[in-house]
C-alpha cells in the first residue's frame, strides 16, 4: 500500500508534502472543532481510528499473486470525515514509518495524500452524492469502502510512474498500466472483502447506536412488526427481532474480519507472496537506469520480524475495538432499562 522509504527522488518528495500540509491545517482544525462541538461523539472517532489501525496492517493476497492492504478509511469518513480521516492516517502512517520500516517519512506526505487524503476524499464526494439520490444504504456503505480503497491505489500507482523518465506520452501509459496492475488490480478482492465487513458493522452499529449512523440511511429503516401485534407483546417482538438482527450482523462481521485477519497473518508468517509496496519498488529500480534509493527507514527489520509488528498493530487496533464496542453495547442495555423504567 505504501511507498517505501527513499523510493521517492527528493523533489517529488518535497511536492507531495508541501500539497499534504494544507490538509494537515485543515484537518487538525476540524479534530479540534469536532471535541468542542461535538464531545459526544468521540466513540466515533475511536471507531474510526481502531478500523484504520486494524485494515491497514493486513497483507493480504490477493488473486494477482502479490499481497496488499485494506485502508479502512471509508468508514471513518462516513462517521468522522474526510478531514479528520487525514489526521487519523497520518497518524498511523507515522507509526509504520517509525517503528515498523513500512512506508517512511521521506514517503509520509506522498502516502498520506494516496491514502488519507484521495481515497477518502473521493468515498466522500460519492457518500454524498449517493445519499442526495437516496440509494439504499448497504449499497452505499459498500461503494463508499470500495471506492475509498481501489481510489488509493490508483493514486499510488500514478505516484511512482510520475518519477520515471519517459520519451512519449504511450511510454507513460505503459509504465502507468504496469503499475496500476500491481496496486489497483491486486486491490479489487480485497476491497470487496473490506466492503462486505463494513456493511455488516453498519447494520450492526444501526441496532446498538443509530446516532452514529444517522444521515447514512440505516436510521430510516422502520420496523414493521410495532404495526402487526399490540401492547407488551408487541414490545416485546420488537426487542426480540432487534437483538436477533443485531447478533446475526455482528456475527456476520467477525466472521469476514476473522477470515481476513487469520488469512493475512497466516500468509505473512507461512505464505511466500510478496506484498504490491515491494513489487513496486522493484519495478522502479528496473525502469530507472541506476537507480539509488534516496535514504532507508531508521529502523531495520527482516520480514520475520516485521510481521510480528503488523501483528502487534492489529492487537492494538482490535482491543481499541473491542473497548468502543463493549461501550457501546453497555450504553444500549443502559438506554433500554431506562426506557422500560420510564413506561413502568
Amino acid at each position: 500500500m505504501h511507498i517505501m522509504e527513499g523510493y521517492l527522488p527528493i523533489e517529488w518528495a518535497i511536492f507531495w508534502t508541501l500539497v499534504t500540509i494544507p490538509f494537515w491545517i485543515w484537518g487538525v482544525r476540524a479534530l479540534r472543532k469536532f471535541f468542542i462541538e461535538h464531545p459526544e461523539k468521540k466513540l466515533s472517532l475511536a471507531l474510526s481510528g481502531a478500523f484504520v489501525i486494524i485494515l491497514s496492517s493486513l497483507k493480504i493476497p490477493s488473486v494477482t499473486g502479490s499481497s496488499s492492504h485494506p485502508t479502512g478509511t471509508g468508514l471513518s469518513v462516513m462517521i468522522s470525515g474526510p478531514w479528520i480521516t487525514v489526521i487519523i492516517c497520518t497518524i498511523v502512517l507515522l507509526f509504520q514509518g517509525t517503528f515498523m520500516a513500512h512506508g517512511g517519512f521521506t514517503t509520509l506526505g506522498a502516502n498520506v495524500f494516496s491514502m488519507g487524503i484521495a481515497g477518502p476524499f473521493a468515498a466522500y464526494f460519492l457518500f454524498k452524492y449517493l445519499r442526495k439520490m437516496n440509494v439504499n444504504a448497504t449499497v452505499t456503505v459498500f461503494a463508499v469502502v470500495f471506492v475509498a480503497d481501489i481510489v488509493t491505489y490508483v493514486v499510488t500507482a500514478l505516484q511512482l510512474s510520475l518519477i520515471v523518465p519517459y520519451t512519449g506520452i504511450g511510454a507513460f501509459a505503459s509504465t502507468y498500466g504496469t503499475f496500476f496492475g500491481i496496486f489497483a488490480v491486486t486491490q479489487i478482492p480485497i476491497a470487496i472483502a473490506e466492503g462486505l465487513m463494513m456493511v455488516f458493522f453498519f447494520k450492526y452499529l444501526a441496532d446498538v447506536r443509530p446516532d452514529m449512523v444517522k444521515g447514512i440511511g440505516f436510521d430510516t429503516t422502520v420496523r414493521n412488526t410495532r404495526g402487526i401485534l399490540s401492547g407488551e407483546a408487541k414490545e416485546g417482538m420488537v426487542r426480540i427481532t432487534n437483538k436477533t438482527k443485531t447478533r446475526l450482523m455482528i456475527a456476520g462481521f467477525i466472521i469476514v474480519t476473522a477470515v481476513m485477519v487469520l488469512l493475512a497473518h497466516f500468509m505473512a508468517f507461512f505464505g511466500d507472496i510478496g506484498g504490491a509496496d515491494d513489487a513496486g519498488a522493484e519495478k522502479i529500480e528496473s525502469l530507472i537506469p541506476g537507480f539509488s534509493q534516496l535514504t532507508e527507514n531508521f529502523i531495520q527489520l527482516g520480514e520475520y520480524q516485521l510481521s510480528w509488528l503488523f501483528v502487534l498493530q492489529t492487537v492494538i487496533g482490535v482491543l481499541i475495538l473491542a473497548f468502543v464496542v463493549r461501550l457501546l453495547i453497555k450504553r444500549k442495555h443502559d438506554k433500554e432499562k431506562r426506557e422500560i423504567q420510564e413506561e413502568t
